[in-house]
């Protein structure tokens, strides 16, 4: 039987694959109670981090670091 790897669930979950590979990875997670358990896990942590870390994406970069990159960039 084929164990799935985290590099697979990773892409998994990120939509990274293609529809056969998808199709080959939910059929052997399906079968297997052990790596879907692992999807569910690691999906489970993905979302946390989402929820966690998401409203850092909209807030406003302070003008102290802007000025340092801009110096750094030249």
């Amino acid at each position: 039987m084929k164990r799935v790897t985290m590099t697979e669930i990773n892409a998994y979950l990120d939509g990274a694959l293609d529809e056969r590979e998808r199709a080959e990875f939910e059929s052997v997670v399906e079968s297997d109670p052990d790596a879907k358990a692992l999807l569910a896990q690691h999906r489970q942590h993905v979302e946390e981090l989402h929820r966690l870390y998401d409203p850092v994406l909209s807030e406003e970069v302070p003008p102290r670091m802007l000025e340092l990159l801009r110096k750094r960039n030249g």
